[in-house]
């Protein structure tokens, strides 16, 4: 069973908890904090240094439900309670997969240009010389490459969108 302390005097807090089924309890000190799974307390700094290893939401500024919110949350991220944590996570995260490759691709291609031992110019004579047919037709087959990138960077594109769709859709039935 999940248990929840709430420091003194925040009972309006706990009363909210307790009506979402939780187990909570009131605590005074440091001490007595250190056997649950979330601790809501006045100022987390104040506990700096601590023993306790619970998540700590602190109450400065909040209102109850936001309070009740971020609770559920660290809950649902420890693996605590079931919830929806890894679906909301997906949804905002949107095309995670695509900006991974995007990102990768754009990693790569940095240290590409910062670990060549050769100028911009100097590289694209390279390439164009490496290309079967001389430089005239390399510089068509250079742009049969790019074209050719292009279309499977849209392919790719275009799968990840079906495949979050799926999964958004997978996530609405259940």
């Amino acid at each position: 069973m999940v248990k929840i302390a709430v420091e003194y005097p925040f009972t309006d807090i706990r009363q909210a908890l307790q009506n979402k089924g939780y187990q909570t309890d009131m605590v005074e000190q440091e001490a007595d904090a250190s056997v649950y799974d979330v601790v809501v307390v006045r100022n987390q700094y104040a506990l700096n240094g601590s023993l306790i290893r619970a998540s700590l939401v602190e109450t400065r500024g909040r209102s109850v439900d936001e309070i009740v919110k971020e609770v559920e949350e660290r809950l649902q991220r420890a693996g605590k309670i079931p919830g929806t944590a890894k679906a909301e996570k997906s949804a905002s995260g949107g095309g995670g997969f695509t900006s991974g490759i995007l990102t990768g691709a754009v990693v790569g291609a940095a240290a590409a240009l910062l670990m060549t031992p050769k100028s911009g110019k100097e590289m694209q004579s390279l390439v164009k010389e490496k290309i079967p047919g001389g430089s005239s037709d390399g510089e068509s087959t250079l742009s049969q490459v790019k074209e050719k990138a292009a279309q499977t960077a849209s392919q790719v594109k275009d799968k990840a969108m079906e495949m979050k769709d799926k999964k958004s859709s997978d996530g609405q039935k259940e």
